[in-house]
């Protein structure tokens, strides 16, 4: 039998709107993070990689033991679909984050944006082709509407770079795996930091047997740095986590456009990128079609009133 629940009620445990906030701020976390990723100039994309990892592990692990969550951490380790599930979770996150921060750290940060905006894109078509969700006529216009935007930036910059495409299947991915794993959100992100453990702590014990690593060996500030990037990354993907369970699919794909909408400013903003016509043109149709989507889903709540299903 089908549960009833209010339109504002997810089985994430949170409401869509606190689904939704928790992913604005997620999104744009991530979109400022190159700020963050341009102070470790000369260490290598994977050596962050592999730092995030164990200072994250560590970072979920003290906040499961406040929050009491091992009892379930260890459940969903006894069972082989959440195994499997997590585990792809894991190989798509690594893969993403690795490409995301080689392409900040490398002078390709338009090519990792034009990826974050194929996204949502993605994430749309999984959520209709694998979870029944079924967008307005009005969600509809503003999808096709975000997706000329898309199609006008790839014109533009002239071919689909292969950063741009890793980035997009990446990060799609990771979220339709997680969205389809039950496990909660701090142990599903311990689950999966440590899957892939083995192969990134043991290149930090590589590097450190071999002196060319960059923790301990330069200054107070670079180890600080290293340090933080779990908590640059861990806290934002705990809320991801906990975001992407509480929304359906295709409003995931809309909120994804925060990402690169952050990072193209902060390109204009901050390090003073010159915004040529066709891109400002990009956002005119991307964030008409993300007031199209959101009218879309306002009107349907609306009309549907709290009485209506929601399902994954």
């Amino acid at each position: 039998m089908m549960e009833h629940r209010s339109p504002r009620t997810t089985a994430g445990g949170l409401s869509q709107g606190q689904g939704m906030g928790i992913l604005f701020a997620v999104y744009l976390s991530f979109g400022l993070s190159p700020l963050y990723w341009n102070l470790l100039q000369g260490v290598s994309a994977l050596e962050m990689v592999s730092h995030r990892s164990l200072w994250g592990s560590l970072i979920i692990a003290a906040f499961m033991v406040w929050k009491g969550q091992f009892p379930a951490f260890f459940r969903a380790m006894r069972e082989r679909r959440e195994i499997v599930l997590i585990g792809l979770c894991s190989l798509a996150h690594l893969w993403n984050w690795w490409i995301y921060i080689w392409a900040v750290t490398n002078s390709k940060v338009l090519e990792c944006s034009i990826g974050h905006y194929i996204v949502p894109m993605i994430s749309t078509l999984l959520g209709f082709l694998f979870f029944r969700e079924r967008p307005s006529r009005l969600q509809w216009m503003g999808i096709a509407s975000a997706g000329i935007g898309v199609l006008i930036l790839l014109m533009g910059y002239g071919s689909v770079p292969w950063v741009s495409l890793n980035v997009a299947l990446s990060a799609a991915l990771f979220a339709f795996f997680r969205k389809r794993a039950t496990v909660g959100a701090a142990p599903g992100m311990l689950m999966e930091l440590l899957f892939s453990a083995p192969l990134l702590w043991g290149y930090l014990i590589w590097l450190e047997e071999t002196g060319t690593g960059h923790f301990l060996a330069e200054s107070v500030y670079t180890d600080m740095l290293l340090i933080g990037c779990g908590f640059v990354s861990a806290i934002p993907q705990l809320g991801l986590s906990l975001g992407i369970r509480s929304v359906p699919m295709i409003s995931l794909g809309i909120m994804q456009y925060i990402l690169p909408t952050t990072v193209f400013l902060l390109g204009v903003l901050v390090m003073r990128e010159d915004i040529s016509a066709v891109k400002l043109l990009v956002f005119l149709f991307i964030w008409t079609g993300v007031g199209l989507f959101l009218s879309g889903g306002a009107f349907h709540f609306r009309r549907k009133g709290s009485g209506d299903t929601f399902s994954d």
